[in-house]
């Protein structure tokens, strides 16, 4: 059943408010706006705590409300543009400086898919 030209698809609309629902309704955003900073203390607490589980939640919607959610970082030459290079390692070994070799990464993030494959070989 498709509309008709100049006729509206909800004739009665929206029930009107009452008074009390209305003032229900201002009651209820004054008490957000009042719990806003506390809320938003929390979020950063959370944040901070490196061994909470929802660390990652609170810092991507605090970087979400402080920039926009699709926000593009984009880097304006002041920064260093290397690769950020990740090491795991099995809990309990230690690290030494030998085994880790700074410049490894260059070449192997330089190289192409084909290139590792020949040196591979070789």
């Amino acid at each position: 059943m498709p509309f008709e030209k100049g006729r509206s698809g909800n004739p009665k609309g929206r029930p009107r408010q009452t008074a009390e629902q209305k003032s229900q309704k201002e009651q209820f955003q004054r008490l957000l706006k009042s719990s806003t900073i506390d809320a938003l203390q929390s979020i950063i607490q959370i944040a901070n705590d490196r061994y909470n589980k929802d660390r990652f939640n609170a810092c991507k919607y605090i970087i979400d409300k402080a920039y926009g959610v699709n926000t593009a970082f984009l880097i304006d030459g002041t920064e260093e543009t290397a690769p950020t290079v990740i090491q795991i390692v099995p809990y309990g070994k230690e690290v030494k400086d030998e085994d880790w070799n700074e410049d490894d990464w260059e070449t192997e993030w330089n190289e192409t898919p084909d290139e590792s494959e020949d040196s591979d070989s070789d």
